[in-house]
Formats: C-alpha cells, sequence, structure tokens
C-alpha cells in the first residue's frame, strides 16, 4: 500500500461531498486552516533534522523535523484527497506528560484527524510488519477525551515506502515548476483530454500528441494533474517519461 493510500480516508465521506477538481482547480484550496504550524525555535533549528519545502498546497513554506516527517508532509502533498494539513498543530496531554502532534490533516471527504509519527523503538511488531505504539491505548485514550481524531503513522511502514517518498518528491518538484508557465491551464485541458482520449498514456507519447508543446512543460503540467487527481500514476514505480498516466477514477 502507498503512503498516498495510507493516508487517505475515502471511508468517512459525510453526505455533501465537495465539488470535484477540474482543470481550473488551484492546488491550494484557499480559506481558513483551524491550526498553525509552531515555528520552530532557533535552538531546534540547530539541534534538528530540519527539512522543508515550498508547500503548493498549503501556498506556503512547510518545515518538519526528520526524514520520516518529510515523507509524510510530502505523501500528503501530493495526495488528492487531502484538501489541506498543518504540521506541529497542537500539544495532546497524555496522563502526565504532553505530546506534540505532528499533523492535522482535512480530506477531501470532510473528515479531519491528527497524524503521530511513531518511531521504531517506541513500537511493538515492527519484526512482523504490523507495528503498533506500545502507548496506543493511552494515547488513544488521551485523544478520545480530548475529542479528537488521532491515527499513527509507524516509521518503518514510511521506511518501506522509498520509491513512494521519492516519487512525491518529483511530483512536488515538476508540479511547482508548473506554477511558472503562462500557458499552464491550456496544457491542462489538452493533458487530460489526450489520456482521457487514449484511456492510457506514456509520458513521452504525451510529448509527442502535443507538439508543439515544450516536452518540459508537458511533463511539468502532467505531475501538476497527478497532486490535482485528475490523472492517476503508479507510486509505487519510479517517476520517468515511460510512466503511465491514467484518467481520474480509472482502474
Amino acid at each position: 500500500m502507498s503512503l498516498v493510500s495510507y493516508l487517505t480516508k475515502a471511508s468517512y465521506a459525510p453526505a455533501a461531498l465537495p465539488q470535484r477538481s477540474d482543470v481550473a482547480t488551484p492546488l491550494h484550496r484557499p480559506g481558513p486552516r483551524p491550526f498553525e504550524a509552531r515555528p520552530f525555535t532557533r535552538r531546534e533549528f540547530e539541534a534538528c533534522d530540519v527539512h522543508g519545502f515550498l508547500s503548493l498546497k498549503e501556498d506556503r513554506p512547510v518545515e518538519v523535523d526528520g526524514i520520516t516527517a518529510i515523507a509524510v508532509a510530502l505523501a500528503l502533498e501530493c495526495n488528492p484527497q487531502v484538501a489541506a494539513y498543518t504540521e506541529r498543530p497542537r500539544y495532546l496531554l497524555v496522563k502526565d506528560t504532553t505530546i506534540e502532534l505532528d499533523f492535522w490533516v482535512r480530506h477531501v471527504s470532510g473528515y479531519e484527524e491528527f497524524l503521530l509519527v511513531v518511531g521504531d523503538g517506541e513500537c511493538h511488531g515492527v519484526a512482523a510488519g504490523v507495528p503498533r505504539p506500545r502507548e496506543a491505548e493511552r494515547l488513544q485514550a488521551a485523544a478520545d477525551a480530548a475529542g479528537i481524531n488521532l491515527a499513527f503513522v509507524a516509521e518503518s511502514h514510511v521506511r518501506r515506502a522509498g520509491v513512494q517518498v521519492v516519487m512525491h518528491h518529483r511530483l512536488l518538484a515538476f508540479a511547482q515548476v508548473a506554477q511558472e508557465l503562462p500557458h499552464r491551464l491550456a496544457l491542462r485541458q489538452r493533458i487530460v483530454e489526450v489520456v482521457k482520449s487514449l484511456g492510457r498514456s506514456r509520458i513521452d507519447q504525451l510529448e509527442v500528441a502535443l507538439v508543439p508543446f515544450d516536452p518540459g512543460d508537458v511533463q511539468a503540467v502532467a505531475c501538476e494533474l497527478v497532486c490535482l487527481g485528475l490523472l492517476g500514476v503508479d507510486h509505487d514505480a519510479e517517476l520517468t517519461r515511460h510512466s503511465v498516466l491514467t484518467p481520474a477514477g480509472a482502474a
């Protein structure tokens, strides 16, 4: 299972769903977020393993601590089923201690939850491939008392998703390039039309079909469409010019 699938909560959809994305839909959904990312202190910047990127979905820089956290942030960024997210959103009182939650997430279904990234040393069942936090019951009880939905993201699960992390990093990089293209919306429309007419298409086939558009522009906008959810791609494979794109909702 990809990180994108792992972090999707489609089954929690309320009765009224938001409108589907179309070729004019921006990656950033404007509107207030209930939480703001707690800024790192100067001491944290010096002591922590801080990674970051410019988020198109949140329209701001996103900074997190550690390889596992940046992998989760990239998965949220590239998951079209995630409408918004915030890193380091709040603290949770767990009996006599306080822990900082790693992410707040709002899915397009309307479902909201908090994610806590849990290291291997804090889990049992890692060797068997079914990691679960040793303090899961205590943490869940604290979340219930606070009236919030809490989900755990195990470090070992993220570590096994190495190819997906690289895929998400490249998808975001190309999508960032697409933002600078003056003909981006027109190219979005043409790419979606071509992929729909063919049923599926490799990126290099799209480049040929869309001459005289620059091949680099086609690649960038195609990746943006994947992040938007109008095109699908295999998140468990390396992203290349031979990657196969499918229309939204295709098997």
